[in-house]
């Protein structure tokens, strides 16, 4: 079952907006369509504008002087990009592209910080989506360091799954295996098991989950801790 319901506005936070705040926010918002692979925001660069993926999903990497990288986090419909710019300087610690193409809202990062500070409901709702989305940051952090590839790869594949519409994920080898920071072949062995088990099919460029509970008992415990903070925090 996945755990996060679009609703009215594509988005949970947008959705847990009271009436009278979401028509004062929603006047700022702008609809945009973000493609596979675009970069929102560089590491140490600024944040000029926030996103609330409407069916799009984003990935936080953090990036090492060498080139290499590993996902820290994933963003989708249950929350927003670009929380730095709630802070006073807004500028990103990761490097922000759209890991699934779709639709996003669209606010200035200044006007986001200005109606946080006008609109009580914005402004709280924005305090806990901080926590929960450190949490998630700090989860994956350790997930990544004491959990073996296939934990890691089922707790992946569960976060994107529940981010996206359908069972379709569009990702590659190469793709996964830059998420989780592991080589390509490791994955490849993950990947072909989870097959073998009749939980995925995969193959060209795509990977389509067959049985969730399958893939939910596998991985590891990370996966129902992000999510049950996140509900903890966003309700």
């Amino acid at each position: 079952m996945k755990v996060f319901s679009a609703g009215k506005t594509g988005n949970r936070l947008l959705n847990l907006l009271p009436a009278n705040e979401y028509d004062v926010f929603a006047a700022r918002l702008q609809k945009v369509e973000l493609t596979s692979g675009q970069i929102l925001y560089e590491a140490r660069g600024p944040i000029d504008r926030v996103l609330f993926p409407i069916n799009c999903v984003l990935s936080a990497v953090a990036v090492m002087r060498d080139g290499h990288a590993i996902e820290v986090a994933t963003i989708g419909n249950e929350g927003m990009s670009g929380l730095p710019s709630f802070a006073v300087v807004a500028t990103s610690p990761h490097r922000v592209f759209a890991q699934v193409a779709g639709d996003a809202w669209g606010v200035d990062a200044a006007t986001f910080n200005r109606e946080c500070k006008r609109l009580d409901r914005l402004g709280e709702l924005m305090t806990n989506y901080l926590q929960a989305f450190t949490f998630q940051i700090s989860q994956c952090v350790a997930c990544n360091g004491l959990h073996v590839i296939v934990e890691r790869c089922c707790r992946w594949l569960l976060m994107t799954h529940d981010r996206v519409d359908g069972d379709d994920l569009a990702l590659t080898h190469e793709f996964l295996s830059f998420m989780l920071g592991c080589r390509r072949s490791g994955v490849t062995e993950v990947l072909q098991s989870l097959q073998n088990q009749g939980l995925i099919r995969y193959g060209q460029g795509k990977i389509t989950v067959l049985k969730r509970k399958g893939l939910e008992e596998l991985a590891c415990e990370c996966y129902e801790c992000i999510q049950v903070e996140y509900s903890r925090l966003l309700n």
